[in-house]
């Protein structure tokens, strides 16, 4: 009758090993499997992450990505640009670089001089002096006797602007002008209706000047003056601004403060400035010479021509009567309604001109309906200025760089 109860002992004996032995095992299967469980929640919380970055880039402002980009390229180019001045540095100071600038500088002079030839003959000149040391010069350059023959060209150069000048002295005055020619109109075109500020004379009875405050190229802090010490300083009675140029209130004007980019002849000078910006196809020029003037469409089309003044800029408004300037040829600046400068010739007329709330487009249209036949676009906005019979009747604006100058 024991045996049963030893069978029972035996159960409860086995039970208890199996809980012993297999409990922890289970427990340690739990915490296994909560431990996955919990890293596998940790790895979804990371692609979800991961998702939203991804997210986070998509949604970035494209025009900000943008501005990186073109901070980073202007970063490079300035970084290439400091390459190459350091390397030019290195070549002027050799031999062969000293040589090459003489040679630029002779070539340069002796533009100047091929266009005072060429005005002095128009006058009808004696110019036979200057022509027989032609034939010496080009030995001077084979022998490299560059201080030589750059003296032989300035003292040729000087002797012809005085020459000249003597011929402007004999030249009968012209008739005084009724006014200045100044007048404010509501000009009508077929783009609508522009509020002008107009000084409209003879070009036959002014002279026209075109100068600068620095007598040489300028890259940095360039001089500037007022409009009204320009036309003071040249004995003028008028003046309006000139070119575009880069002013000390636009921070992308750091390192290039008041320096202007295009040609200008320095009348006072009698030189041009930024000589090469002539060979730019995109700007146009209008040049002045006793009382005539010429008009290209595209600087590079200047010959050289001898001439009392020039100025440069872009883009060209009109040529023959007809508006030439097209949306491809303006800046986002330039499409949108402004004060826009225009100096224009036409029916033996000088115009210069200030259009108030209008495109550089429909500036040219204002032009066109005021008379000229060829109108080239110069600055305005904040440099806007027009100086007539001793007061500013625009502005005074921003001190400029260069001026137009009209002299009785």
């Amino acid at each position: 009758m024991k045996l049963p109860h030893l069978h029972i002992k035996r159960t409860l004996l086995f039970i208890f090993i199996f809980l012993i032995v297999y409990t922890p095992i289970i427990f340690l299967s739990f915490l296994i499997y909560k431990s996955n469980k919990s890293i596998s929640s940790l790895k979804m919380s990371q692609e979800e992450v991961k998702v939203s970055q991804e997210n986070f880039k998509l949604n970035l402002s494209e025009e900000l990505f943008n501005e990186h980009l073109a901070l980073q390229e202007k970063q490079n180019l300035e970084d290439q640009l400091s390459l190459v001045e350091t390397e030019l540095d290195k070549v002027k100071n050799t031999p062969e670089g000293a040589t090459y600038s003489n040679v630029n500088k002779i070539y340069e002079m002796y533009d100047d001089f091929a266009g005072k030839l060429k005005r002095n003959e128009t006058a009808k000149l004696k110019t036979d002096e200057q022509k027989t040391l032609l034939a010496s010069w080009g030995q001077f350059l084979i022998d490299r006797k560059f201080e030589d023959l750059t003296s032989q060209i300035e003292e040729a150069n000087q002797k012809l602007d005085d020459d000249y000048e003597k011929y402007l002295a004999t030249l009968p005055p012209p008739a005084p002008a009724a006014s200045a020619g100044y007048s404010y109109l509501n000009v009508q075109t077929e783009k609508g209706t522009y509020g002008t500020s107009l000084i409209k004379v003879a070009i036959s009875s002014v002279r026209v000047k075109t100068v600068s405050a620095s007598s040489e190229n300028c890259k940095d802090n360039c001089p500037t003056k007022s409009l009204q010490d320009y036309v003071k300083e040249n004995n003028g009675f008028a003046g309006m601004n000139g070119s575009y140029f880069c002013p000390p209130d636009y921070s992308s004007c750091s390192g290039k403060v008041n320096s202007f980019d295009y040609a200008l002849y320095n009348s006072n000078k009698k030189k041009w400035l930024n000589k090469d910006a002539l060979s730019w196809y995109k700007t146009g020029l209008m040049t002045f010479n006793g009382g005539s003037a010429e008009f290209y469409k595209k600087s590079s089309d200047y010959g050289g021509n001898g001439i009392d003044a020039g100025i440069s800029n872009y883009p060209s408004l009109l040529k023959n009567g007809e508006v030439v300037v097209k949306s491809d040829d303006m800046t986002s600046y330039q499409k949108i309604k402004g004060t826009r400068g225009v100096v224009g010739i036409g029916g033996e007329n000088i115009y210069l001109a200030i259009v108030y709330n209008a495109t550089v487009e429909e500036a040219a249209y204002v032009m066109r309906s005021l008379g000229a036949k060829y109108a080239l676009n110069l600055d305005g906005g904040g440099s806007s200025a027009m100086y007539v019979d001793g007061r500013y009747v625009v502005g005074p604006g921003r001190s400029l760089p260069n001026a137009i100058v009209l002299i009785r």
